[in-house]
């Protein structure tokens, strides 16, 4: 059954619906002016939603989506005006035409990032302006008059004016599937990628083709907007300028960059705004330009993102998703964290053989290295800093590839697989300071452990709440991060805390059960206990212990050697690149070129 608090918030989706067509049915047959204004506003929300879906949530900021939008515009006005194509006909092949350019732009421009991917979008977008701007199939600086929306069949025409009902569909359409992508199991994907790429990818998660294909979505919106933007009357040059990137970009961060309705609240205002006080182009730009100065200084978060914090304050907990739910007894015991699958008779379960690499030429952080760990065991890796530990564990876990050697797992050569993939054969890993989203909650960072898991999680993203086995799998899935961070020791007051609001401890609790939750045949730990307290520390050894008799191979990096040598089966000792000494904790303690290089005379 469903909670007090859900049927409260479908009530309140509801009304808001009906008012917002109740809206769109008084501007249909109303003024011209109206009309106009209302077509514009949806036209620029679809923008700011759609640039904000790729800046806000995957951190990627496009000065290219006036291009976009043009290419949108041009495409509908140009089959239907030269060609003769019915403008219905033509929607589909606006909005997937620009999809695919942004699909190609993205792959293209992601080579670079930060600034220098603003750069390249901005770059077409200039392309774009002069290409329609100095060719006469484009219309020139003249442009083109667009097409005319046909009438609505007789028995519709109590609706009103037909444009004004598809910008308001259409500005529907756009923030259901955004809310939806919000909604999902894939946003908190969506954020690690933005913010832990590292934690991402040894998830199993494809991060460039995931960037890709938001910016191709986020190209379509595009698209789609330039498709409506059509029906205004008449498209030049003047209306896809770079100027135009500037202001979506404005709107985004004005109203709220990735919040639900900052991107429309923005729109609103700098669509609106200029066309009621009738303001002056050139101080039209002046104005935006201060605003987006003192926002940027002042109030980073913009309008919307300052009304979350100050409604935040009066939440006792925060969460994040659809579904609430509380772990089930079979979801909380020891062998949920068990992988069953079976290896024959190997007894090792990870060999790197004759591993070297070098971070520049002529300088080797790893030479020559062997490391065989058994099945079932807890290997113990140290060294002095420097000695190439970290080195061998990011070669071993996808992040780095060796010059030359071997890694083999469970029987497969992996070093030549990227970190995305080792994941799916059974590898997990923690890293020495904890990479975690910030901004959602210590249950929803667990979850991502889970992403190769659960089948067809960015596909059904645009439709999740609608979806009888998304909402099944989000239920199973909060079930079982419950379930994993109990066995952390961790109790319920922490599940729905940010993780930018809990304590370095259970940081690094949160990584490692997200680490767990993915039943990993072999676990590689990144000095799991630093800045634990004394508490904590016991914690993570009676988890380890756990996971040893669930049958999971663990490779621990520690500085805490007296942890080292209570906790392991055997150690591997490393100092400047080369393998020193491997053995059971006693030969390791007691073997003198150790003692020389780390343990001290």
């Amino acid at each position: 059954m469903k909670s007090l608090a859900q049927r409260k918030g479908g009530i309140t989706y509801l009304a808001t619906v009906v008012i917002y067509f109740a809206f769109t049915l008084y501007t249909a047959h109303h003024t011209l002016y109206l009309q106009d204004l209302v077509l514009v506003s949806a036209v620029f929300s679809i923008l700011a939603l759609s640039l904000d879906l790729v800046a806000g949530i995957t951190g990627l900021y496009s000065l290219g989506h006036a291009g976009l939008f043009a290419i949108g515009a041009y495409s509908t006005t140009i089959l239907n005006g030269k060609y003769g194509w019915n403008i219905f006909e033509t929607l589909p092949v606006a909005v997937i035409l620009v999809g695919l350019t942004g699909v190609v732009l993205g792959t293209l421009s992601l080579r670079v990032s930060g600034l220098y991917f603003a750069i390249t979008t901005f770059i077409f977008t200039l392309v774009i302006v002069v290409v329609i701007s100095d060719s006469t199939f484009f219309g020139g600086l003249q442009g083109l008059a667009g097409p005319i929306f046909p009438d609505l069949p007789s028995w519709l025409s109590f609706i009103g004016q037909p444009v004004t009902w598809i910008a308001s569909i259409g500005l529907f359409g756009t923030v259901v599937v955004i809310w939806s992508i919000r909604n999902s199991r894939f946003y908190p994907i969506l954020l690690a990628i933005r913010d832990a790429e590292p934690f991402a990818a040894s998830a199993g998660v494809s991060t460039s083709v995931m960037k890709v294909a938001i910016f191709g979505l986020s190209s379509a919106l595009a698209g789609f907007a330039g498709w409506i933007f059509s029906f205004l009357g008449f498209i030049s040059p003047g209306q896809f300028g770079w100027t135009v990137s500037v202001n979506i970009m404005v709107m985004v961060i004005l109203g709220g960059i990735n919040t639900k309705v900052g991107p429309i609240v923005g729109a609103i205002f700098v669509s609106v705004f200029p066309v009621v006080v009738s303001m002056n182009p050139f101080w039209q730009e002046v104005l935006f330009g201060c605003i987006f100065v003192f926002v940027i200084v002042v109030l980073p978060q913009g309008f919307m993102g300052v009304v979350g914090n100050l409604a935040r304050r009066f939440k006792k907990s925060q969460t994040l998703g659809l579904i609430e739910s509380h772990p089930t007894s079979s979801m909380a015991d020891q062998s949920h964290w068990t992988n069953n699958k079976k290896f024959g008779t190997d007894v090792l379960a990870l060999d790197c053989k004759n591993i070297t690499f070098g971070y520049v030429e002529g300088s080797l952080a790893l030479n020559k290295v062997n490391l065989t760990v058994k099945r079932g065991n807890i290997h113990g890796l140290i060294g002095p800093n420097g000695s190439g530990k970290s080195t061998l564990v990011n070669l071993i876990s996808g992040q780095l590839s060796p010059n030359s050697g071997t890694i083999e797992m469970n029987g497969k050569f992996i070093e030549n697989l990227k970190a995305k993939d080792r994941s799916s054969l059974g590898l997990m890993r923690t890293f020495q300071t904890a990479v975690l989203v910030k901004e959602i909650s210590v249950r929803d960072n667990v979850i991502l452990g889970l992403y190769s898991r659960v089948p067809r999680i960015a596909t059904r993203s645009a439709l999740w709440p609608f979806l009888p086995s998304a909402r099944k799998d989000a239920k199973n899935m909060n079930a079982f991060a419950a379930g994993a961070l109990k066995e952390t020791g961790l109790d319920d007051k922490w599940v729905h805390m940010r993780i930018a609001d809990v304590p370095h401890g259970i940081e690094q609790l949160t990584q490692l059960a997200a680490a767990c939750i993915g039943k990993p045949t072999v676990l590689v730990l990144d000095e799991p206990l630093a800045g634990l307290s004394t508490g904590e520390v016991a914690k993570v050894a009676k988890i380890l212990s756990n996971l040893k008799s669930a049958g999971v191979t663990i490779i621990l990096v520690e500085h805490q050697t007296k942890f080292i040598f209570e906790m392991c089966d055997e150690i591997t000792v490393l100092a400047a690149g080369e393998l020193v000494k491997t053995g059971s904790a006693s030969e390791v303690k007691s073997d003198n070129r150790v003692r020389e290089v780390y343990l001290g005379k």
